[in-house]
């Protein structure tokens, strides 16, 4: 029996499942054990391609506090390294079932963790609040958001990237928050999601020039690999901290309809409990517009697993903002 000694995150246990492998030790000659400042685990000989499924669902069961979680993530992928490498695809699997609850229960954790800080920030007056002038129009809103430091996502980013559009817009479009393009050209929507959505407002005869577009989050949150700085979703907390940007371009703007793009932008106006490909194209009144409505953010059509899958999402997405073009 071999003892592994990890502290508790992620990337110890994936280095030291890394060598085990290399050395053939199977699951049930491992006994994971959880120590503060534990020193990481010598580099493998060996490195191993995995489905990036399981890298995800690993990274959220990673999260739970279920001590036995390490020997369970371990011997998922024992087997899909030396047995099957379609396990995942396996629901009734009882490993796999196993790994689903502990990523689901990893998940139920991170969101009350991130729920917990939202309610510690605005208690102590946090977020962006402080940074946004009160009654200001948007060119004064878009001067003072160069300044925010409500959250630190700013630390990292080139610069705040507000909205951009006329303060008379009737639709007003609200993103997740700026990509590579956007963070470096000071602009939402102009890099590769940004073509995606100019195609679909062409079809629909909605013209960007007249629309407001921006985003909930107004700083690039990204982690670099290598030399390229790649997207991550934003928390719960990050959101709340931005709300109050967006909050006031909606207030200057009053539009006639507002669209949400994806389920970032949904939660920070629409709550929680909205579900985006449950709700999406369902049009109803809120206190931002009249008429609101939410659709696919334009990367998912880039995120697609071939041709056919990308067509789908881009005409769902074109279905909807003919609902929002309909009120023009």
């Amino acid at each position: 029996m071999v003892t592994v000694e990890i502290e508790a995150t992620f990337e110890r246990w994936q280095a030291a499942a890394r060598a085990l492998l290399s050395d053939g030790i199977a699951p049930e000659g491992v006994e994971w054990r959880e120590r503060p400042g534990a020193p990481p685990a010598p580099r493998a000989s060996k490195f191993f391609r995995v489905p990036p499924r399981f890298l995800e669902l690993a990274r959220q069961a990673a999260i739970a506090g279920d001590p036995g979680r390490w020997a369970a993530l371990y011997d998922v992928l024992w087997r899909i390294v030396n047995e099957r490498r379609d396990l995942l695809e396996d629901r009734a699997h009882p490993k796999v079932r196993r790994l689903h609850g502990l990523a689901a229960q990893g998940r139920r954790e991170a969101e009350r963790a991130e729920q917990q800080d939202v309610l510690r920030m605005e208690a102590e007056g946090g977020g962006a609040a402080s940074f946004v002038p009160p009654g200001a129009d948007l060119a004064t809103l878009a001067a003072a958001a160069k300044r925010c430091q409500g959250c630190p996502l700013y630390r990292d980013a080139t610069q705040t990237v507000f909205g951009r559009g006329p303060a008379q817009a009737r639709v007003v479009l609200v993103g997740e928050q700026p990509g590579d393009q956007e963070d470096l050209r000071d602009a939402p929507f102009v890099g590769p999601a940004g073509e995606i959505l100019d195609r679909a407002l062409t079809e629909v005869h909605l013209d960007r020039a007249t629309l407001y577009v921006t985003n909930a989050v107004k700083h690039f949150k990204f982690v670099m690999r290598g030399k390229r700085r790649i997207h991550q979703t934003p928390r719960l907390s990050e959101i709340a901290a931005c709300r109050a940007w967006v909050e006031a371009e909606l207030a200057v703007i009053k539009p006639e309809t507002l669209v949400c793009l994806g389920a970032t932008a949904a939660r920070a106006l629409l709550g929680d409990e909205f579900r985006l490909m449950r709700d999406r194209g369902r049009v109803f009144a809120t206190r931002w517009a009249p008429r609101t409505l939410a659709t696919l953010h334009p990367s998912a059509v880039l995120r697609g697993e071939d041709d056919a899958a990308q067509e789908r999402l881009y005409r769902m997405l074109v279905d909807d903002l003919r609902l929002a073009a309909v009120a023009v």
